[in-house]
């Protein structure tokens, strides 16, 4: 009778190992934090900048977390490098440190699609400047 509990009580565990691995692969929490790393010169005109393309996994908030720059910059997420196509809202004149959340436009935000980190400088005259962080679909 004590082999038969003990069996039951390792099926048990197993079964219940197996769910919670399972729920962890199906239900991810957060997308990944991509990291970028900008450098934007002048002049104005040709100055947009974008990160590599990235796939959205999760239904978690997108932000873009830079560091300190002299310039300040907008920022937005695009579906296509390059582009000025904007699939968020833009975080506009962003020169300190810390995490912005951006919101999506209507028709994007689905999870398996995908989208890159664009910036540009907010004003049209600066100099080159760098500027890097942490960011998220």
């Amino acid at each position: 009778m004590w082999l038969k509990s003990s069996k039951k009580s390792i099926v048990r565990l197993l079964l219940t190992g197996l769910i919670v691995v399972t729920s962890l692969s199906l239900f991810p929490n957060t997308s990944s934090a991509a990291s970028f790393s900008f450098t934007i010169s002048p002049p104005f005109a040709g100055s947009l900048v974008s990160s590599s393309l990235v796939t959205k996994t999760s239904t978690s908030t997108p932000y873009v977390s830079p560091s300190h720059s002299a310039t300040p910059t907008h920022y937005f997420l695009s579906p296509q490098r390059g582009s000025s196509t904007q699939a968020t809202g833009l975080v506009t004149n962003i020169s300190t440190a810390g995490r912005r959340n951006l919101s999506y436009l209507s028709g994007y935000g689905g999870t398996n699609q995908r989208y890159c980190l664009s910036a540009y400088p907010s004003n049209t005259s600066f100099v080159r400047y760098s500027v890097s962080g942490t960011w998220a679909p």
